[in-house]
């Protein structure tokens, strides 16, 4: 949206938001190096934390390789729609390029930095209201981006989309192994499902690689 208003290009866009994030991490990495072990004594003396065997008085810059910072990812759906008026479920190429590139450059920081950058499918449970609210200030109302109180997490098909619990699975799926910062698939079920086949599909998961998420639809009408 950003790109568009200013008829840039949206990778140029990107990247100055990459490079942002990528120095705040520099910046903190930094700032937390020069703390002392005696901060934590249990994590960086005592052995709490890999490496965590220092002395009270030490710099504990020498033990932050092995600690990763994110580079949080939401509302991939809603970027797809942004695109050409398509669903992750319905398309989702788009979708697909932008992490494939993000993961790239990711990779390149993390050999130039010396950092473990990591990227993060992002649950963004109170983050994903608010970065509809901070749309809407710069872009207004559009359909199916904007015109709920809400963003998608991470690399979600939409919650209102019509999907079986595999084709949701299978969908995700393209995203999985570019998101290992953190991540989840989840299905959400009627409460009265089948509980065997619940089972079955949880299998499936796991023999996809999942880490996966049940999640029982408790809503109800009180009209």
């Amino acid at each position: 949206a950003k790109s568009r208003a200013e008829s840039r290009d949206f990778y140029e866009v990107l990247d100055y938001y990459l490079e942002m994030i990528r120095s705040l991490h520099i910046r903190t990495y930094e700032y937390l190096g020069e703390m002392k072990a005696s901060t934590n004594p249990l994590g960086y003396c005592e052995g709490g934390f890999y490496g965590g065997s220092l002395k009270p008085t030490d710099k504990i810059k020498k033990i932050l390789k092995p600690m990763t910072s994110s580079f949080g990812i939401t509302a991939l759906n809603e970027l797809q729609e942004l695109y050409n008026g398509k669903s992750i479920a319905d398309d989702g190429a788009f979708a697909l390029e932008v992490l494939e590139y993000i993961n790239k450059k990711v990779t390149e920081y993390k050999e130039k930095d010396g950092y473990l950058y990591a990227i993060y499918g992002t649950p963004a449970e109170s983050l994903c209201g608010l970065q509809v609210e901070q749309f809407r200030k710069q872009f207004g109302i559009v359909e199916n981006v904007s015109d709920r109180p809400y963003v998608s997490n991470s690399f979600h098909c939409h919650v209102t989309e019509d999907l079986t619990p595999i084709e949701k699975q299978d969908l995700e799926g393209r995203f999985w192994e570019l998101c290992n910062g953190g991540k989840i698939q989840y299905v959400r079920y009627p409460i009265d499902y089948n509980k065997e086949a619940i089972k079955s599909l949880i299998r499936r998961a796991m023999d996809l690689g999942y880490y996966e998420g049940v999640n029982l639809s408790l809503a109800y009408c009180d009209d």
